[in-house]
């Protein structure tokens, strides 16, 4: 018979009255009641059955989650299932049910439907960074037609954590003399994301593994005198990478079965630098600086591709040797007037040497032409001139001329020269306001370009042909920046004070033909303090921060090219509070600060077939507390807090691992996510 509501109602309601009746009185309700079925009768002798939630949750450690968990959080790395099942029939429970999908939308198996899953590459960890595909994969010619990716899809939490240990002393043997010295040690290790490819237009991005070390130390001797001031010390750093290759299974049907890149290679840095100081006159002091490093590097090669021997040349044996000289001169001639110079020179002498290499393209094919590598050496050459003269009622007047000379070694360019005119006016026309404006023209002449001097000019790597312009780094291209910057300040009041600040920037690239062709942006910042009283003082500004840019571009593949124009548009507006508050006197002091920031970014195209890219957009909110308490004269605890909310709109970031059908992804989601940080330290100052 069929069950409904009301049908329950009424028996509910007989089974009472019944329940009033002489025994012998009920019989005739007995007849009509509902039996179960065996299964059901099975199902009520289970007696307990035990409900699990395991997702992301359990990571997040909230009890309710909203959805807007990072899926990658999801990163169980000693689950054991069995375990679960063994604790359940000790306890009684003859029933385990495993909720796949609660409120928060999380899936707990691989899904296209969206990318709140565990669902993100195929690839598994294996031995000394090799990344394996799992048991029966089918690979195909691209990763629409994979036939078994969605069923491979395996969570992989993309993250990183840096362990840092370090100390510091300092010692003084007498008044005028100091020995400091550190050690300081970080270790990082996770996953990050890292492409590769296989034949031309095959893709992966791969969740590589991350672990090493560096170890930061030095030690120095300085002496302070009534005139003289002098300093000298070593420092050192040593790098040591865990995986000096990853590798992978290829997941497509083209190209050979596996590839290999090489990570960072382990290296070391050593220097040692001398300070000095001399007060010539009571107007005129000489400064004076010294260093000399030198960096090392001879990790083994790996071979060419997976199926071909190693190069002729087993080992880079980089070495690179650094100079740096500066000399300063700083001189009061009068109250009123300041003069200050600096030369400084820069010298970065790569030893490395050079090395013919017949390398293996996209692990395929061999080269059609050999290659050489590039040591890159450079040699600065940076010269300040700066006046200074303090006019009536509090205004300030000063000037200078800079000029930058960079020498290169195996650049497309092998000499810039920046100079910058620069002036600056400081006014105060009356008690409570001040002013400041300053402008500045520069202009950077570069050498003729040359595109086959880090190239063999036989098989460009940029895909140009001779007599074709190529696309020029910026930082080596002609260009004339101006740039022009207003600092204004109120004080009303003793206890407020207001500012606004505006800066402009213009760079015109005059003979880019492709690549960046100019740029132009501007800031604007109101701000506001106020102090309640004496300890306790409150600020707020807001920023509008406009960046626009326009270049010139050509796409290249197998001799067809492609010209297009691109222009970029980006806001930042930014709103900030913070309070400082001395709590008790030499005691407790204590602040807050609270930060928006939201960004829009868009790009515009125009030539052959080209369109717009969508809007990306991105915004972020942070809050923190900190506090200083002094236990005693020496001793000080510092504690805080802080929370940020990210989160951001990026059409690039789809979610799906196979949205590009020649690109293996790792289904990157826009980010979306809180931020927690503690933190706490005990300052002890010996005496």
């Amino acid at each position: 018979m069929t069950f409904t509501r009301r049908r329950f109602l009424e028996t509910t309601a007989l089974a009472g009255a019944a329940a009033c009746l002489p025994s012998g009185a009920a019989a005739w309700w007995q007849a009509g009641r509902p039996r179960p079925t065996a299964a059901q009768l099975a199902w009520q002798r289970d007696e307990l059955a035990m409900f699990i939630h395991f997702g992301v949750n359990t990571f997040s450690d909230r009890e309710w989650g909203d959805g807007k968990e990072l899926p990658s959080s999801f990163a169980p790395s000693k689950l054991d299932a069995r375990q679960w099942a063994r604790a359940a029939k000790q306890a009684g429970f003859r029933a385990m049910i495993l909720t796949a999908k609660h409120h928060d939308g999380f899936c707990l198996w691989p899904t296209r439907t969206t990318t709140h899953s565990v669902a993100a590459s195929p690839f598994r960890a294996g031995a000394g960074g090799q990344l394996v595909l799992p048991v029966g994969w089918v690979p195909a010619g691209t990763t629409t037609t994979m036939p078994t990716l969605a069923a491979d899809l395996a969570s992989v939490p993309l993250k990183t954590e840096r362990d840092r240990l370090g100390v510091k002393f300092s010692l003084v043997p007498s008044a005028n003399w100091e020995l400091t010295g550190h050690f300081r040690r970080e270790e990082k290790d996770g996953t990050k994301d890292v492409g590769a490819t296989f034949s031309f237009d095959r893709g992966v991005i791969l969740p590589a593994p991350v672990s090493y070390q560096t170890d930061d130390f030095g030690i120095a001797m300085g002496y302070k005198g009534e005139r003289l001031q002098a300093r000298m010390g070593y420092t050192g750093s040593m790098f040591k990478n865990d995986y000096a290759r990853i590798g992978w299974d290829n997941p497509y049907a083209t190209g050979p079965a596996t590839g290999q890149m090489a990570e960072a290679p382990d290296n070391q840095f050593h220097q040692i630098d001398a300070l000095l100081g001399y007060q010539l006159s009571e107007t005129t002091r000489l400064g004076a600086k010294l260093a000399l490093g030198r960096m090392t590097q001879d990790e083994a090669f790996l071979p060419y591709g997976t199926t071909s021997g190693l190069p002729a040349t087993t080992h880079l044996d980089g070495e690179v040797n650094t100079t740096l000289a500066k000399f300063d001169l700083n001189s009061r001639p009068s109250s009123r007037l300041r003069l200050d110079a600096s030369y400084t020179y820069s010298d970065r002498d790569n030893n490395t040497p050079v090395n013919t290499y017949n390398y293996v393209i996209t692990d395929l094919a061999p080269s059609p032409d050999a290659r050489q590598n590039r040591p890159y050496s450079f040699e600065q050459q940076l010269l300040r001139l700066k006046a200074g003269y303090r006019l009536p009622k509090g205004a300030d007047l000063s000037g200078g001329f800079d000029y930058d000379r960079m020498d290169r070694t195996y650049q497309q360019v092998t000499e810039t020269d920046d100079k910058t005119l620069w002036a600056s006016l400081k006014l105060r026309p009356t008690d409570s306001v001040e002013a400041g404006l300053k402008i500045s023209h520069a202009s950077r002449d570069a050498s003729p370009y040359n595109a086959a001097a880090f190239q063999n000019p036989s098989f460009p790597e940029s895909g140009a042909v001779p007599g074709e312009p190529l696309m020029q780094a910026f930082e080596m291209a002609d260009r004339t920046r101006d740039k022009v910057g207003l600092d204004v300040s109120y004080n009303p009041q003793e206890k407020l004070s207001l500012g606004f600040a505006v800066d402009y920037y213009s760079d015109d690239y005059d003979n880019m033909v492709l690549g960046l062709t100019e740029a132009t942006g501007y800031n604007l910042t109101p701000s506001l303090t106020y102090v309640f009283r004496e300890g306790l003082t409150a600020s707020a500004y807001y920023t509008y921060e406009r960046l626009d840019s326009e270049q010139a571009g050509r796409a290249w593949i197998h001799g067809v090219s492609t010209s297009w124009l691109e222009s970029d548009k980006n806001l930042t507006q930014t709103v900030g509070f913070s309070l400082n508050w001395v709590a008790i006197p030499k005691k407790l002091d204590i602040g807050a600060d609270l930060v928006h920031a939201d960004y829009t970014g868009e790009m515009r195209y125009a030539g052959v077939g080209a369109t717009d890219l969508p809007e990306v957009s991105a915004t972020l909110t942070g809050v923190g507390v900190h506090g200083v308490y002094k236990l005693k004269d020496n001793l000080a605890l510092r504690a805080g807090y802080r929370y940020e909310r990210y989160k951001e709109s990026d059409w690039a970031k789809s979610g799906a691992v196979d949205s590009v059908a020649t690109l293996l992804s790792l289904g990157e989601a826009p980010q979306d996510y809180d931020t927690h940080l503690v933190t706490l330290s005990l300052r002890y100052e010996f005496k």
